[in-house]
Protein backbone atom coordinates (compact mmCIF):
# COMPACT_ATOMS: atom_id res chain seq x y z
CA UNK A 1 0.00 0.00 0.00
CA UNK A 2 2.68 2.43 0.25
CA UNK A 3 5.38 3.67 -2.22
CA UNK A 4 8.65 4.24 0.24
CA UNK A 5 6.62 6.12 2.79
CA UNK A 6 4.09 7.12 0.98
CA UNK A 7 0.35 6.11 0.51
CA UNK A 8 -0.49 5.43 -2.77
CA UNK A 9 -4.25 5.54 -2.10
CA UNK A 10 -3.63 9.00 -0.85
CA UNK A 11 -1.27 10.31 -3.73
CA UNK A 12 -4.30 9.35 -5.97
CA UNK A 13 -6.74 10.91 -4.36
CA UNK A 14 -4.53 13.90 -3.89
CA UNK A 15 -3.93 13.32 -8.04
CA UNK A 16 -7.11 13.20 -8.69
CA UNK A 17 -8.46 16.09 -6.73
CA UNK A 18 -5.86 18.18 -8.42
CA UNK A 19 -6.77 17.65 -11.44
CA UNK A 20 -10.91 18.37 -10.61
CA UNK A 21 -9.06 21.65 -9.08
CA UNK A 22 -6.88 22.32 -12.54
CA UNK A 23 -10.34 21.12 -14.90
CA UNK A 24 -12.52 23.73 -13.00
CA UNK A 25 -10.43 26.38 -13.29
CA UNK A 26 -9.84 25.68 -17.05
CA UNK A 27 -13.78 25.42 -17.84
CA UNK A 28 -13.72 28.85 -16.01
CA UNK A 29 -11.08 30.62 -18.71
CA UNK A 30 -12.55 28.46 -21.20
CA UNK A 31 -16.47 29.60 -20.95
CA UNK A 32 -15.76 32.98 -19.48
CA UNK A 33 -17.92 32.08 -16.42
CA UNK A 34 -17.15 32.22 -12.65
CA UNK A 35 -19.24 28.95 -12.17
CA UNK A 36 -19.31 26.97 -15.37
CA UNK A 37 -20.90 23.91 -16.33
CA UNK A 38 -19.07 21.00 -16.01
CA UNK A 39 -20.79 17.42 -15.97
CA UNK A 40 -23.88 19.11 -16.11
CA UNK A 41 -24.51 20.94 -13.75
CA UNK A 42 -22.77 24.09 -12.56
CA UNK A 43 -19.99 23.85 -9.24
CA UNK A 44 -20.13 20.23 -9.58
CA UNK A 45 -16.75 20.44 -8.47
CA UNK A 46 -16.65 22.76 -5.62
CA UNK A 47 -18.64 20.61 -3.52
CA UNK A 48 -15.61 18.00 -3.30
CA UNK A 49 -12.11 18.78 -4.42
CA UNK A 50 -10.54 21.22 -1.82
CA UNK A 51 -12.26 18.96 1.11
CA UNK A 52 -10.35 16.35 -0.62
CA UNK A 53 -7.15 17.61 -0.70
CA UNK A 54 -7.42 18.87 3.01
CA UNK A 55 -8.59 15.51 4.47
CA UNK A 56 -5.59 13.87 2.64
CA UNK A 57 -3.55 16.71 4.49
CA UNK A 58 -5.45 16.15 7.66
CA UNK A 59 -4.37 11.87 7.38
CA UNK A 60 -1.06 12.40 7.23
CA UNK A 61 -0.80 14.98 10.38
CA UNK A 62 0.95 14.06 13.29
CA UNK A 63 0.67 15.64 16.38
CA UNK A 64 3.10 14.04 18.49
CA UNK A 65 5.89 15.44 16.43
CA UNK A 66 3.88 18.74 16.51
CA UNK A 67 4.48 18.71 19.59
CA UNK A 68 8.00 18.10 20.10
CA UNK A 69 9.09 20.42 17.05
CA UNK A 70 10.51 23.57 17.87
CA UNK A 71 7.45 26.38 17.31
CA UNK A 72 9.91 28.93 15.50
CA UNK A 73 11.22 26.07 13.24
CA UNK A 74 7.53 24.61 12.52
CA UNK A 75 6.38 27.88 11.63
CA UNK A 76 9.55 28.41 9.47
CA UNK A 77 9.41 24.83 8.20
CA UNK A 78 5.62 25.48 7.14
CA UNK A 79 6.29 28.79 5.42
CA UNK A 80 8.95 27.80 3.43
CA UNK A 81 6.77 24.83 2.03
CA UNK A 82 3.79 26.28 1.42
CA UNK A 83 3.59 30.29 1.33
CA UNK A 84 7.12 30.76 -0.42
CA UNK A 85 6.10 28.89 -3.60
CA UNK A 86 2.95 30.54 -3.21
CA UNK A 87 4.13 34.36 -2.94
CA UNK A 88 6.91 33.26 -6.20
CA UNK A 89 4.33 31.79 -8.06
CA UNK A 90 2.10 34.95 -7.52
CA UNK A 91 4.58 37.46 -8.18
CA UNK A 92 4.87 35.43 -11.78
CA UNK A 93 1.69 35.91 -12.32
CA UNK A 94 1.89 40.06 -11.77
CA UNK A 95 4.42 39.84 -14.17
CA UNK A 96 2.09 38.07 -16.69
CA UNK A 97 -0.85 40.61 -16.27
CA UNK A 98 1.74 43.68 -14.94
CA UNK A 99 -0.99 44.40 -11.90
CA UNK A 100 1.12 44.27 -8.33
CA UNK A 101 -2.37 43.41 -7.11
CA UNK A 102 -1.20 42.75 -3.01
CA UNK A 103 -4.88 42.96 -1.59
CA UNK A 104 -5.46 39.30 -3.79
CA UNK A 105 -2.16 37.89 -2.11
CA UNK A 106 -3.66 35.74 0.80
CA UNK A 107 -6.74 34.87 -0.70
CA UNK A 108 -5.32 33.82 -4.74
CA UNK A 109 -3.67 30.84 -3.61
CA UNK A 110 -6.32 30.84 -0.50
CA UNK A 111 -5.45 26.61 0.31
CA UNK A 112 -2.09 27.16 1.10
CA UNK A 113 -2.63 30.04 3.34
CA UNK A 114 -5.70 28.35 4.59
CA UNK A 115 -3.75 25.10 5.24
CA UNK A 116 -0.67 27.34 6.79
CA UNK A 117 -2.62 29.01 8.98
CA UNK A 118 -4.51 25.60 10.84
CA UNK A 119 -1.49 23.99 10.84
CA UNK A 120 0.31 26.81 12.97
CA UNK A 121 -2.97 27.16 15.17
CA UNK A 122 -2.79 23.34 15.89
CA UNK A 123 0.51 23.73 16.32
CA UNK A 124 0.50 26.68 18.90
CA UNK A 125 -2.83 25.19 21.01
CA UNK A 126 -0.85 21.46 21.13
CA UNK A 127 2.14 23.34 22.53
CA UNK A 128 -0.71 24.32 25.90
CA UNK A 129 -2.79 21.31 25.49
CA UNK A 130 -1.73 17.13 25.74
CA UNK A 131 -4.66 16.10 25.28
CA UNK A 132 -5.39 15.58 21.54
CA UNK A 133 -9.37 16.08 21.54
CA UNK A 134 -8.73 19.30 23.64
CA UNK A 135 -6.50 20.27 20.58
CA UNK A 136 -8.72 19.41 17.80
CA UNK A 137 -11.96 21.43 20.37
CA UNK A 138 -9.63 24.65 21.14
CA UNK A 139 -8.56 25.11 17.10
CA UNK A 140 -11.74 24.55 15.73
CA UNK A 141 -13.26 27.77 17.82
CA UNK A 142 -10.25 29.78 17.86
CA UNK A 143 -10.41 29.81 14.00
CA UNK A 144 -14.83 29.59 13.98
CA UNK A 145 -14.72 32.58 16.62
CA UNK A 146 -11.87 34.74 15.79
CA UNK A 147 -13.94 38.23 14.32
CA UNK A 148 -11.82 38.53 11.22
CA UNK A 149 -12.67 38.27 7.79
CA UNK A 150 -9.07 36.49 6.19
CA UNK A 151 -9.91 33.75 8.17
CA UNK A 152 -12.96 32.53 7.00
CA UNK A 153 -10.94 30.25 4.24
CA UNK A 154 -9.15 28.73 7.37
CA UNK A 155 -12.24 28.00 9.41
CA UNK A 156 -13.94 26.09 6.44
CA UNK A 157 -10.96 24.25 6.14
CA UNK A 158 -10.10 22.91 9.72
CA UNK A 159 -13.07 20.71 10.31
CA UNK A 160 -11.70 18.58 7.03
CA UNK A 161 -8.31 18.51 8.29
CA UNK A 162 -8.65 17.06 11.68
CA UNK A 163 -11.70 14.96 9.55
CA UNK A 164 -8.68 13.43 8.01
CA UNK A 165 -6.86 12.96 10.96
CA UNK A 166 -9.41 10.82 12.74
CA UNK A 167 -9.78 8.95 9.26
CA UNK A 168 -6.15 7.39 9.66
CA UNK A 169 -7.69 5.35 12.48
CA UNK A 170 -10.33 4.11 11.31
CA UNK A 171 -10.38 3.87 7.96
CA UNK A 172 -9.40 -0.17 7.85
CA UNK A 173 -12.17 -0.41 9.28
CA UNK A 174 -14.46 0.87 6.21
CA UNK A 175 -15.53 -1.45 3.72
CA UNK A 176 -16.86 -1.72 0.08
CA UNK A 177 -20.69 -2.06 2.60
CA UNK A 178 -19.95 1.34 4.08
CA UNK A 179 -18.89 2.64 0.71
CA UNK A 180 -21.68 2.21 -0.73
CA UNK A 181 -23.96 3.70 1.64
CA UNK A 182 -21.55 6.90 1.93
CA UNK A 183 -21.73 7.29 -2.01
CA UNK A 184 -25.35 6.68 -2.00
CA UNK A 185 -25.34 9.12 0.71
CA UNK A 186 -23.13 11.58 -1.17
CA UNK A 187 -25.09 11.55 -4.29
CA UNK A 188 -28.44 12.28 -1.98
CA UNK A 189 -26.79 15.24 -0.56
CA UNK A 190 -25.49 16.54 -4.41
CA UNK A 191 -28.91 16.32 -5.37
CA UNK A 192 -29.47 19.49 -3.10
CA UNK A 193 -26.18 21.18 -3.70
CA UNK A 194 -26.24 24.66 -4.74
CA UNK A 195 -23.63 27.08 -5.12
CA UNK A 196 -24.75 29.76 -2.53
CA UNK A 197 -24.04 26.89 -0.43
CA UNK A 198 -20.04 27.23 -0.86
CA UNK A 199 -17.75 29.40 0.67
CA UNK A 200 -17.25 31.82 -1.73
CA UNK A 201 -21.13 32.24 -1.78
CA UNK A 202 -21.64 31.87 2.08
CA UNK A 203 -18.28 32.04 4.61
CA UNK A 204 -18.91 31.36 8.22
CA UNK A 205 -18.43 35.04 10.09
CA UNK A 206 -18.57 34.79 13.59
CA UNK A 207 -19.79 38.26 13.87
CA UNK A 208 -22.69 37.99 11.40
CA UNK A 209 -24.32 35.02 12.31
CA UNK A 210 -27.40 33.76 10.51
CA UNK A 211 -29.59 30.43 9.94
CA UNK A 212 -28.46 30.64 5.85
CA UNK A 213 -25.47 30.96 7.14
CA UNK A 214 -25.31 28.00 9.63
CA UNK A 215 -26.88 25.66 7.33
CA UNK A 216 -24.61 26.45 4.43
CA UNK A 217 -21.71 25.80 6.69
CA UNK A 218 -23.24 22.41 7.91
CA UNK A 219 -24.29 21.60 4.78
CA UNK A 220 -21.23 22.25 2.76
CA UNK A 221 -19.12 20.19 4.92
CA UNK A 222 -21.34 17.53 5.31
CA UNK A 223 -21.06 16.55 1.36
CA UNK A 224 -17.52 17.45 1.32
CA UNK A 225 -17.00 15.40 4.31
CA UNK A 226 -18.88 12.27 3.10
CA UNK A 227 -17.42 12.57 -0.53
CA UNK A 228 -14.27 12.86 1.03
CA UNK A 229 -14.57 9.82 3.44
CA UNK A 230 -15.67 7.64 0.54
CA UNK A 231 -13.24 8.18 -2.21
CA UNK A 232 -10.50 8.09 -0.31
CA UNK A 233 -11.80 4.84 1.52
CA UNK A 234 -12.60 3.31 -2.33
CA UNK A 235 -9.49 4.33 -3.56
CA UNK A 236 -7.66 2.12 -0.59
CA UNK A 237 -9.86 -0.50 -1.42
CA UNK A 238 -8.95 -0.67 -5.79
CA UNK A 239 -5.99 0.05 -5.73
CA UNK A 240 -5.36 -3.19 -4.30
CA UNK A 241 -6.64 -5.12 -7.06
CA UNK A 242 -4.36 -6.02 -10.11
CA UNK A 243 -6.67 -4.50 -12.78
CA UNK A 244 -6.41 -1.00 -10.85
CA UNK A 245 -2.69 -1.24 -11.48
CA UNK A 246 -3.11 2.40 -13.45
CA UNK A 247 -4.22 4.05 -9.97
CA UNK A 248 -0.95 3.23 -9.11
CA UNK A 249 1.10 4.59 -11.59
CA UNK A 250 -1.24 7.55 -11.12
CA UNK A 251 -0.25 7.75 -7.28
CA UNK A 252 3.54 8.41 -8.14
CA UNK A 253 2.80 11.39 -9.49
CA UNK A 254 0.74 12.29 -6.14
CA UNK A 255 4.16 14.05 -4.61
CA UNK A 256 3.87 16.48 -7.34
CA UNK A 257 0.43 17.90 -6.41
CA UNK A 258 1.75 21.07 -4.41
CA UNK A 259 3.60 22.24 -8.04
CA UNK A 260 0.45 21.22 -10.17
CA UNK A 261 -1.46 23.97 -7.95
CA UNK A 262 0.56 26.77 -7.57
CA UNK A 263 1.75 26.56 -11.37
CA UNK A 264 -2.19 26.12 -12.94
CA UNK A 265 -3.16 29.96 -11.72
CA UNK A 266 0.37 30.31 -14.21
CA UNK A 267 -1.43 28.50 -16.91
CA UNK A 268 -4.60 29.39 -16.34
CA UNK A 269 -3.85 32.86 -15.89
CA UNK A 270 -2.15 32.64 -19.90
CA UNK A 271 -5.22 30.70 -20.74
CA UNK A 272 -7.35 33.59 -19.69
CA UNK A 273 -5.75 36.05 -21.55
CA UNK A 274 -5.58 33.94 -24.63
CA UNK A 275 -9.36 33.66 -24.53
CA UNK A 276 -9.42 37.33 -24.47
CA UNK A 277 -7.07 38.28 -27.34
CA UNK A 278 -9.50 35.53 -29.07
CA UNK A 279 -12.67 36.96 -28.07
CA UNK A 280 -13.76 33.25 -28.31
CA UNK A 281 -15.81 31.21 -25.25
CA UNK A 282 -16.83 28.02 -25.05
CA UNK A 283 -20.24 27.25 -22.85
CA UNK A 284 -21.75 24.25 -24.87
CA UNK A 285 -22.19 21.42 -22.07
CA UNK A 286 -20.30 18.61 -23.42
CA UNK A 287 -17.70 20.51 -25.63
CA UNK A 288 -17.07 22.88 -22.58
CA UNK A 289 -16.44 19.16 -20.35
CA UNK A 290 -14.56 17.41 -22.88
CA UNK A 291 -12.25 20.67 -24.13
CA UNK A 292 -11.21 21.57 -20.36
CA UNK A 293 -10.31 17.87 -19.70
CA UNK A 294 -7.99 18.27 -22.35
CA UNK A 295 -6.25 21.36 -21.96
CA UNK A 296 -6.03 20.89 -18.06
CA UNK A 297 -4.55 17.41 -18.73
CA UNK A 298 -1.67 18.67 -20.98
CA UNK A 299 -1.41 21.36 -18.86
CA UNK A 300 -0.83 18.93 -16.14
CA UNK A 301 1.99 17.21 -18.15
CA UNK A 302 3.65 20.06 -19.08
CA UNK A 303 3.55 21.19 -14.98
CA UNK A 304 5.35 17.87 -13.95
CA UNK A 305 8.12 18.22 -16.87
CA UNK A 306 8.97 21.96 -15.36
CA UNK A 307 8.79 20.45 -12.09
CA UNK A 308 11.51 17.74 -13.20
CA UNK A 309 13.24 20.76 -14.28
CA UNK A 310 13.35 23.01 -11.51
CA UNK A 311 14.42 20.44 -9.31
CA UNK A 312 17.87 20.43 -10.87
CA UNK A 313 18.51 23.57 -9.53
CA UNK A 314 18.50 23.88 -4.96
CA UNK A 315 17.17 27.52 -5.40
CA UNK A 316 14.40 26.97 -7.87
CA UNK A 317 13.60 24.34 -5.93
CA UNK A 318 13.72 26.00 -2.97
CA UNK A 319 11.46 29.22 -4.13
CA UNK A 320 9.62 27.76 -6.42
CA UNK A 321 8.34 24.12 -5.40
CA UNK A 322 8.85 24.93 -1.15
CA UNK A 323 11.51 21.84 -1.25
CA UNK A 324 13.79 22.18 1.15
Amino acid sequence: MRSGKRLEYLDFCKLFAMFMVTMAHCAQRLSGEVFPSLLVSKDSFISINMAIFMTASGFVMNIDKMRTSGTKDFILSKAVRLLLPMTSWYLVICLITRNLALALYWDYYWYLSALFVCLVTIKLISNYATNTYVVFILSLLVLSLAPLQFLERSCYMIPFLWLGFFLRRIIHRIDWKLVLVLTLLYAFLYKYWDVDYSIYKTPFHSWEVSSHMIIASVFRFAIGAVGSVAFIACSRLLIRYKYFGWMKLLASYGGYTLGFYTMSFVFNEILKRLMWHLDTYIVAPGVLDILAFVVSGLMMVIMYYIQKVLKQNRLMALFLLGNH
